[in-house]
C-alpha cells in the first residue's frame, strides 16, 4: 500500500501534474481538486513497483507491502531519499533488518 505523508509533500510546488502521478506506470495516483494534493485513486490496483517512492524529491512516499505477501503481522517499508533507496523488514518476532540500494550515477 502505498501512503503519502502530507506533512512532507510539497505537492511540487504546484505543478499541475505531480510527479509521482507522472510516474505510475498504472495511472493510480489523481489529483484531489480542492487541496492540490496527490492521492491515490485505486489502492487495490498498485503493483508496489515503487516507481512513485523512487521518484518524490522530498521522500513523502513510503510503500508497505499487503500482508497476503507477508507472515500476518510482518511489515517491509520503502522509502527513497536521492540515489538511495531503503527496505526495512520488520519480522513477527520484533526483529529489523535493513537493506540499501544506491543508485550509481556514473552507471
Amino acid at each position: 500500500m502505498v501512503k503519502i505523508d502530507y506533512k512532507v509533500c510539497n505537492r511540487c510546488e504546484g505543478a499541475r501534474e505531480k510527479r509521482c502521478q507522472r510516474i505510475c506506470p498504472g495511472d493510480l495516483i489523481g489529483v484531489n481538486p480542492e487541496d492540490d494534493r496527490p492521492v491515490v485513486l485505486y489502492p487495490e490496483d498498485c503493483w508496489a513497483c515503487t516507481a512513485c517512492v523512487k521518484d518524490c524529491p522530498v521522500a513523502a512516499i513510503t510503500l508497505k507491502l499487503p500482508f497476503q505477501v507477508l507472515d500476518k503481522g510482518a511489515s517491509l517499508r520503502a522509502t527513497a531519499k536521492g540515489r538511495k533507496t531503503s527496505w526495512v523488514l520488520e519480522g513477527t518476532d520484533g526483529k529489523k533488518e535493513e537493506f540499501e540500494i544506491i543508485v550509481d550515477s556514473r552507471q
